[in-house]
């Protein structure tokens, strides 16, 4: 037993020196103040696949873990000189964030990857929209990517205004180009993931994924996007909704959906605000098509007794009479790939999917109101 332990930790310690990373940090502007040093704006879901390590010490607070996110967030307390050590598995898009508390609003560099390896940065100025000059080799290819696109965006020279894309269809073309000339770019793997968190899903993001490299094919990271966009194309219009086990005693299967002509399913959280705000709305709807044999069900995306009760109560407060699952095994969100709330499906008798709407309830409404027409 003592000998498997030893083994154990040694193959642990060789797996962690080969994917460790230090930074040296150098940002005179920010000397005995924080930065942060955390993710991209991200969708649901997504989240896991952001996961880095950096080593504890007295100046690195592990934010994530404190707020139970599911992505790396840290504050790092920026002394004249920092040298920062951490485990990563794969390269990944980073920022440095500063949240200025009298100001209340927060500024960040451009995207960078941080990977294993050592590497300089320094921060001179103020970092909104400042490039971090890391000469690694997955930085190197972001910037032979990004020069590649460079004819389907329009830069702007507003630090506070994000680049125009013009051209997505041309932009998708030039990204199967890049792949093909590279077809182990995690720069352009994770540029695919961006353009779904800006522009959601598309078949295109498939079809340049199948371009890489058998071998690339093989990561953990390239399996569990794919994994995640699988389960959106599977899901879209016309595709039957899976089966979904919210635990053990509560479950959504095909024949829930033969009663009704049609099923409306709300996916929401007590975190999200037009969430909250909407429900009157789908109360109101409800009560619209009460004669219409519509069904109507909510999916709360919540697994603490706390926030359990706390949605609970929302539901009550609005006179709510459906019936409301809680997605305790994640088992919806992994299976339609649900990255946002709200999120709305319309389900015919059959159990096939006549409409797949973000943020939109009008729309949904509209849709159920000219299928049952």
């Amino acid at each position: 037993m003592r000998n498997l332990l030893y083994l154990f930790l040694l193959i642990s310690n060789v797996m962690y020196s080969q994917n460790n990373f230090e930074i040296n940090l150098t940002s005179p502007l920010y000397v005995n103040d924080s930065l942060m040093l955390s993710t991209p704006v991200i969708k649901k879901s997504f989240g896991e696949l952001y996961n880095f390590t950096l080593q504890p010490n007295a100046d690195i607070v592990d934010f994530g873990k404190n707020i139970d996110a599911d992505h790396s967030m840290y504050f790092l307390k920026i002394h004249k000189e920092n040298l920062i050590h951490g485990y990563i598995e794969y390269p990944q898009p980073v920022a440095f964030i500063y949240l200025d508390k009298k100001k209340q609003s927060g500024y960040w560099t451009k995207t960078f990857f941080l990977e294993k390896g050592k590497y300089n940065i320094h921060l001179p100025d103020n970092i909104n929209n400042m490039e971090v000059l890391a000469e690694t080799p997955t930085n190197k290819d972001y910037k032979m990517l990004q020069k590649s696109l460079e004819e389907v965006y329009i830069r702007s020279n507003n630090f506070n205004k994000a680049d125009s894309l013009i051209n997505f269809d041309k932009k998708q073309e030039l990204l199967a180009r890049y792949i093909k000339k590279s077809p182990d770019s995690y720069a352009a793997l994770w540029e695919i993931v961006n353009d779904y968190m800006l522009y959601n899903y598309h078949p295109d993001y498939l079809r340049n994924m199948n371009l890489f490299s058998e071998k690339f094919k093989q990561n953990k990271l390239f399996k569990n996007i794919k994994s995640r966009l699988d389960a959106e194309k599977l899901t879209g219009i016309g595709n039957k909704i899976p089966d979904i086990n919210f635990d053990k005693q509560n479950k959504l299967i095909s024949e829930d959906f033969k009663k009704y002509k049609l099923t409306f399913i709300d996916y929401w959280s007590t975190t999200c605000a037009p969430c909250i705000k909407g429900m009157p709305e789908i109360v109101k709807l409800q009560n619209e098509l009460k004669d219409k044999n519509v069904n109507f069900i909510t999916i709360t995306d919540e697994r603490t007794p706390e926030r359990m009760e706390q949605a609970t109560n929302i539901l009550k407060k609005n006179n709510a009479t459906w019936i409301n699952f809680f997605d305790i095994n994640k088992d919806f969100q992994k299976k339609v790939n649900a990255t946002s709330y709200p999120l709305h499906f319309i389900i015919d008798e059959n159990g096939k999917i006549i409409a797949r709407i973000s943020g939109n309830l009008e729309e949904a409404k509209n849709k159920m109101l000219e299928y049952l027409q």
